[in-house]
């Protein structure tokens, strides 16, 4: 099965890279940066002659059919995209990225009838708005949407296209919805905030995690996994999963990561300032549809951050541009 991954020099695009390796697939990896650091990081120094670059603009639709064409593209693992910060500072970019470059993804299934059999992607428990909006207990996968961000915003447009596309031109789709998403290769975004607390903790310097309350934190290789079986499944329609790891609290994750590394002992501290996401999300849907899928626990999810983190310092290779 030939496998096209947008956003592929992302964290999460990392991962399913790491993984779609690991099945013996030689993915086509489509990304408009230079640099795939965190794919060597994450997949090995070697990735470069194991997938089959193409350097491209998710918001270029032409090229991107083109390469859906060109390498025979049966599925498509559509991860492109601007994250909050990035979509608050540049709306319209932000728009421009995720939300057309997204519709380009389905555009290019549509040019190509019959070749490209389903689209995956990932949208965000972003759609939803503060807790305060549902009921108490996890969140159903269908709580009515009330995005507090631009991206979110953004997000709920993409389901909303991928519905369409079911209903006009029967592609299928799979959209997942993590919230919190943390591990190596997750620097970037306000939820990225737990994962580079681990990393300031193995260079021993204090971090302030700038948010607090409780969320909903999912190592990354478990939705990289959720991302590759989807892509791989008989499903129909244009389904949306929630992705659920461990409901913890933030003061919680801060004991997790002293507990693990001592040394990190009164180097991370918090905000106690909720976001305004849910602070749980029920997976039942996925897991009828892809289950079981049990998610990394989160205290075996701190350790192997803590430990490759470790093991990248020690060798000199861990970047650390974003703790200034």
């Amino acid at each position: 099965m030939a496998t096209l991954v947008t956003g592929a020099f992302g964290c999460i695009g990392s991962w399913v890279v790491r993984g779609l390796l690991a099945d013996g697939e030689r993915p086509v990896v489509y990304d408009l940066g230079d640099d795939p650091w965190r794919m060597r990081m994450i997949a090995g120094d070697d990735v470069a002659s194991r997938v089959t670059l193409v350097r491209g603009d998710i918001a270029d639709r032409d090229a991107l059919i083109g390469v859906v064409r060109e390498h025979g593209i049966r599925t498509i693992i559509h991860l492109a995209a601007w994250q909050v910060p990035l979509c608050r500072q540049d709306p319209a970019k932000g728009a421009l990225v995720n939300v057309v470059g997204t519709a380009n993804v389905f555009e290019a299934a549509r040019a190509l009838p019959g070749q490209v059999e389903r689209v995956v992607y990932v949208s965000s428990a972003a759609v939803f708005g503060p807790p305060s909006l549902y009921p108490p207990g996890p969140l159903r996968d269908d709580a009515p949407p009330h995005p507090a961000t631009h991206y979110g915003v953004y997000k709920v447009a993409n389901e909303e296209t991928a519905r369409i596309y079911w209903e006009e031109h029967k592609i299928r789709s799979s959209g997942f919805r993590p919230l919190s998403v943390y591990g190596p290769g997750r620097d970037f975004g306000v939820t990225a905030d737990p994962t580079l607390a681990m990393k300031a903790a193995v260079i021993g310097k204090p971090y302030q995690i700038r948010w607090g309350g409780s969320t909903d934190l999912i190592y990354t290789e478990d939705v990289a996994r959720a991302l590759i079986k989807a892509s791989r499944a008989t499903l129909d329609r244009a389904r949306v999963y929630n992705l659920h790891g461990s409901s913890v609290s933030i003061a919680d994750v801060v004991k997790m990561i002293e507990t693990a590394w001592p040394q990190a002992k009164g180097l991370i501290t918090h905000v106690e300032q909720a976001l305004p996401f849910p602070a749980g999300l029920d997976d039942t849907r996925y897991q009828r549809d892809l289950g079981p899928a049990t998610p990394t626990a989160l205290v075996d999810g701190v350790r192997r951050t803590l430990d490759e983190f470790a093991r990248l310092h020690k060798d000199g290779r861990l970047d650390t541009r974003e703790l200034g």
